[in-house]
């Protein structure tokens, strides 16, 4: 039986079950890149800042069943501020246990303690699964996210 998860900062002792996390994550996102915890520790030690960057892991029956990034970020349109999901990640045999709800309220519970006006994510236009399971969490489609990859 599943224990309950808990969701904690994630450290960088944790850098190597997300690297694994971002390798399962390649079956459905458009890259090449190859996850590894060295990789991962020189942009983990980037995002130092928690006024701008925050993560989070889902810890379930000792493994690390999920990881979440988010970025804050302020703009003139919205006085408050945005939070931004940049990265959600359930391991496949934690899939469809609440693990992804439990990360996604964590980080709307700190976004409004920020003051923060809304909390956005975006995914890739043929990530069906994952637009549904953001709609079943509220998010609506309201605008258009539009990249430019170099």
């Amino acid at each position: 039986m599943l224990s309950p998860a808990k969701v904690r900062t994630c450290e960088k002792r944790d850098l190597k079950a997300v690297a694994g996390l971002l390798n399962e994550l390649k079956e459905v996102a458009d890259t090449d890149n190859d996850f590894n915890e060295e990789g991962l520790q020189i942009i983990f030690a980037a995002m130092e800042d928690p006024g701008i960057y925050l993560n989070f892991v889902a810890e379930a029956d000792g493994a690390i069943a999920g990881f979440i990034s988010v970025i804050f970020y302020k703009s003139l349109f919205h006085k408050g501020g945005t939070a931004l999901i940049n990265e959600l990640i359930i391991s496949d045999h934690y899939r469809g246990k609440g693990i992804g709800r439990l990360l996604i309220d964590k980080v709307k519970e700190e976004a409004i303690s920020r003051g923060m006006d809304e909390l956005e994510v975006g995914t890739e236009k043929t990530n069906k699964n994952a637009q549904a399971f953001y709609r079943k969490c509220g998010f609506d489609e309201e605008f258009v996210l539009m990249g430019m990859e170099f």
